[in-house]
């Protein structure tokens, strides 16, 4: 599999979804295999006006010593810093906090957002991602408003 996208076909407009997608080394099965250091596409946003309300991870293998950020183009690590996402722990799902968008992000485009490993290649490790999203935020803030 590849890169999660949202929303999916047949979403309806004003609500709220909730999708997983993993990431890791290809020994584990991930969703999206990030073994080397770059910058990988997990969630592909496909439209514009999509709410991310909120973004949780879990560590389900931890990994060996690396640097994971998760962001986007805008904010590498908007989401996650590398010192709050605890890669080297599994756990259970927990939110994003003290991050740039731990209150939610209005995607206006289409974009994605991406996992940065910023170390050298690592060798064990899994995470799934589950995003809370809604399709059709409006940025006007009068819509019924006549011209």
């Amino acid at each position: 599999m590849a890169a999660l996208v949202i929303p999916g076909v047949g979403e309806r407009v004003g609500r709220m979804y909730q999708r997983v997608v993993t990431f890791g080394v290809s020994g584990e099965s991930p969703d999206v295999n990030v073994t080397s250091q770059a910058v990988w596409p997990v969630i592909n946003i496909n439209e514009a006006n999509v709410m991310v309300h909120k973004l949780e991870r879990q560590v389900v293998v931890a990994f060996d010593t690396t640097v994971i950020t998760i962001g986007d183009t805008d904010d590498a690590d908007g989401y996650w810093t590398d010192t709050l996402f605890g890669h080297t722990t599994a756990g259970v799902f927990d939110e994003c906090s003290g991050a740039a968008y731990e209150a939610g992000r209005l995607y206006t485009s289409s974009q994605a957002i991406n996992v940065t490993i910023g170390t050298a290649d690592h060798t064990t490790g899994k995470a799934k991602l589950r995003i809370t999203y809604s399709r059709g935020a409006d940025t006007d803030l009068a819509p019924a408003t006549s011209s």
